[in-house]
């Protein structure tokens, strides 16, 4: 029996979508200014910017780590894909709410900020993104837990 298209998605984006993307930010951010903001036009130290997303590469290395094995257990129509899909769920919803806060907190959150810093911009779609995946994926899987079935009895979850 096939999986159904909805957990096809769903594996998809755990095990190569959200893995990859994490790996392109930290490439990007160790080898290029891309995920930088102007520090000057802020009244940011550069110190206070870099040292805290210094501290992220190990925690999204956990997250991108929980949803790749996610992926591969709901592939595999094993339950396993509950656990490390709602463990990859709540360390994104975590990393988002964490980076969000950060940046309100330090005025990076502004009108003015989006128009004229897109890097900005792009740190916000990546939190909204983040914690609206994480619960979407949350709820998927709860729903999989809720009913005790595995993947391949469950009805379409989307």
């Amino acid at each position: 029996m096939s999986l159904p298209w909805a957990d096809r998605v769903h594996a998809a984006v755990l095990l190569v979508v959200a893995p990859g993307l994490i790996a392109a930010y930290w490439i990007a951010f160790f080898f290029t200014d891309w995920t930088r903001p102007d520090y000057a036009r802020y009244g940011l130290a550069p110190g206070v910017y870099l040292g805290f997303e210094s501290a992220f590469p190990l925690p999204d290395g956990f997250v991108a780590v929980t949803s790749a094995l996610a992926g591969y257990y709901l592939i595999r129509r094993d339950l396993k894909a509950v656990l490390f899909g709602l463990l990859s769920a709540g360390g994104f919803m975590f990393l988002a709410l964490i980076d969000t806060y950060f940046n309100i907190l330090h005025h990076l959150y502004t009108a003015a900020m989006f128009r004229e810093d897109p890097g900005m911009l792009v740190e916000a779609v990546i939190n909204v993104a983040c914690a609206a995946g994480a619960g979407w994926s949350a709820r998927r899987l709860w729903i999989r837990f809720n009913t005790g079935s595995s993947p391949d009895r469950a009805e379409d979850c989307s």
